[in-house]
């Protein structure tokens, strides 16, 4: 696959209960949300939804969110394998009067996709062709 723009998944309210000690969003809190956000991207992306996260990588965290802020999670893929694929995850607080946005997180995800448990090469099999072709991503 080439190289996406970033899509907009998904977007949080930071609440009091998403808070750490010192009244800033639990950095573990914000990994749930990617793992999450990043996971439905992929489901949406490839068409299959048996997969597991097996990789955070770069995760670099940039500022943080407070209650009260919108957390919008943008993703795009930048590689497939065999049977992995990863993507390159943003979260970024955004002011909803101005639609600026803030960097707070950036990482890249990998999964891989199996089938009885085991490891499976969805990106080599026919099922995998026929979704790119239903999504208009590869011509038939």
């Amino acid at each position: 696959m080439t190289e996406e723009k970033f899509e907009v998944v998904t977007r949080h309210l930071v609440m009091e209960k998403d808070l750490n000690a010192f009244g800033n969003l639990f950095g573990g809190q914000m990994l749930a949300w990617i793992d999450e956000a990043s996971a439905l991207f992929v489901m949406q992306k490839i068409g299959y939804a048996d997969f597991v996260t097996v990789n955070f990588d770069d995760v670099s965290f940039k500022a943080p969110a407070r209650r009260g802020d919108q957390v919008v999670i943008s993703s795009r893929i930048t590689r497939t394998g065999k049977s992995s694929i990863t993507v390159e995850t943003i979260a970024a607080v955004e002011v909803p009067t101005t639609g600026m946005r803030n960097e707070t997180i950036r990482c890249h995800v990998t999964f891989v996709c199996l089938l009885n448990n085991r490891p499976y090469p969805y990106f080599e099999t026919q099922q995998y062709q026929d979704h790119l072709t239903r999504s208009g991503l590869r011509q038939p």
